[in-house]
């Protein structure tokens, strides 16, 4: 391999993997006859610049003394694989293991036959986080799945892990770092809660709710629903509905041209929404058969201007649900920056394609409502 041509950062670890099976070399062996020390720890890409703090998966460099031989090294409770570890005299090249340790003791220790060294090191543990389904509205039977970050690191897994649906458990079908998937519960009805239960027994709960149908400002089952628009209604087949009769917007889209899906400037509001707009979300289901990659969706409540409560949605990298309904969630902080504005006893909530850059849209909506965050 050049070496030469990697990037910096893959440098390190690729020579680490690479010189592994060199082990000590035999002038430090000569030298590894005393008790170990440990003097700093750094990165690899940075060899120079002690730190004590890091985080899973890492590669780091252990500088000390008398580290030839090494039998284990641990972060915390958590032995290191030294099968793609570098040792010599003074230096250990290993990768921190992704593993959450039972006991913090914020240290690495080496141990080798002339005894144990240790010095302080702080690893970042990450939290398990769930942040809602999937697809608030999948029906009895259906696949469905909790989103959030490391899972896996805290293995809710089928074999140890948990859903529970209202408090009972709903076998786990597959886990990976960031979706836990399941089958929704025959006869599961509308404003179910959920949580994921961890390896440990620890219980965190799912924002939201299962066909959660407080406060629905859109939902399409009759055309007052959207004003001066309802020929975008439908009833599928194409996408299947997912909760009666839902919006399509399949057309081209100029740039910058105003396609209005929906309108309606007879809306009421909870008084709490009004007072506290930073407690709650709004959710919508979305379907697209073809990315959303252009163009912009405006998304207004009695906003008179795009700065005036108003949330523009720009796809960064083109947004695709692959047919399948999906629950898009967006704080109402994210948008109503004038509370003031709200005080009155009906809004006017607008949901527009406006922006730059002709779309192909082919995007299905349904359910839109502003419910609590969590």
């Amino acid at each position: 391999m050049n070496y030469s041509l990697l990037p910096k950062a893959a440098l390190g670890v690729a020579l680490a993997g690479a010189l592994a099976l060199g082990g000590c070399k035999k002038d430090d062996a000569d030298v590894c006859g005393g008790t170990p020390t440990l003097s700093s720890v750094t990165s690899t890409t940075d060899r120079n610049t002690a730190s004590t703090t890091g985080a899973l998966a890492d590669w780091v460099i252990l500088h000390g003394t008398n580290l030839c031989n090494a039998s284990q090294v641990s972060f915390n409770d958590v032995d290191v694989s030294l099968t793609d570890a570098y040792v010599t005299a003074t230096e250990i090249t290993v990768q921190v293991p992704r593993v959450v340790p039972k006991s913090v003791t914020n240290t690495v220790t080496v141990t080798t036959a002339g005894g144990t060294a240790q010095t302080s090191y702080k690893l970042n543990i990450p939290a398990l986080s769930a942040t809602g389904l999937s697809n608030e509205y999948a029906a009895p039977g259906q696949k469905a799945a909790v989103v959030g970050m490391n899972f896996d690191l805290y293995e809710v897994t089928p074999a140890k892990g948990k859903i529970l649906w209202n408090g009972t458990a709903v076998p786990i079908t597959k886990t990976t770092a960031d979706s836990v998937y399941f089958v929704v519960p025959s006869g599961a009805t509308a404003g179910a809660t959920l949580k994921v239960v961890d390896a440990n027994g620890k219980e965190t709960a799912v924002p939201g709710r299962y066909k959660d149908n407080r406060n629905v400002i859109f939902g399409y089952d009759t055309n007052g629903s959207v004003w001066g628009s309802s020929t975008f209604i439908t009833s599928g087949p194409t996408p299947a509905p997912v909760n009666g009769p839902y919006v399509r917007v399949n057309q081209s889209i100029g740039a910058w041209a105003w396609t209005e899906f929906s309108t309606n400037n007879n809306i009421a509001l909870p008084a709490d929404v009004v007072k506290n707009p930073g407690n709650y979300v709004l959710r919508f289901e979305v379907n697209t058969l073809k990315p959303f990659s252009t163009n912009a969706i405006r998304m207004s409540i009695d906003g008179d201007a795009a700065s005036t409560n108003t949330y523009t949605w720009t796809p960064a990298t083109p947004f695709s649900t692959r047919g399948q309904w999906s629950t898009v969630t967006i704080p109402l902080s994210n948008f109503i920056n004038k509370p003031a504005d709200l005080n009155k006893p009906l809004h006017e909530c607008k949901f527009v394609f406006l922006g730059d850059g002709a779309l192909d849209a082919d995007m299905s909506f349904d359910t839109f409502r502003i419910v609590p965050k969590d």
